[in-house]
């Protein structure tokens, strides 16, 4: 197969740059609305207190949220979050969140495809 490695490095940047827009978007947008749900979950709560309000903090309390959605039993299981706190969050809310990581998973794996595609 004949495909010129320039239209793969575009594609996979772009799609790069457009996944870091959403997250910013999410980090800026609706972490205020998953924390409000999910104010009885003591790691959340670590997270804000010990990073703050900064970029870097707020990236840090949406891979924890990101946790409690992706994997909520094992999360109830270590005592971490309650079924109840899970259930909070509104299903579209979640299913947001498990679209934003899949995307970033996907354009890891394009990342990873480009280095060998391109070396």
């Amino acid at each position: 197969m004949n495909v010129d490695p320039v239209w793969w490095v575009i594609t996979v940047f772009s799609s790069i740059f457009i996944n870091c827009g959403i997250m910013i978007y999410f980090l800026y947008a609706k972490l205020e609305k998953a924390e409000e749900l999910l104010y009885d979950v003591r790691f959340i709560c670590w997270y804000k207190n010990v990073f703050g309000s900064s970029l870097l903090g707020r990236q840090a309390r949406m891979n924890a949220i990101s946790m409690v959605v992706m994997m909520p039993g094992l999360m109830e299981k270590r005592g971490e979050v309650s079924r109840e706190a899970y259930l909070r969050l509104p299903q579209s809310l979640a299913n947001q969140i498990r679209a934003l990581y899949s995307f970033l998973f996907v354009n890891c794996l394009a990342m990873v495809g480009l280095y060998f595609f391109v070396y």
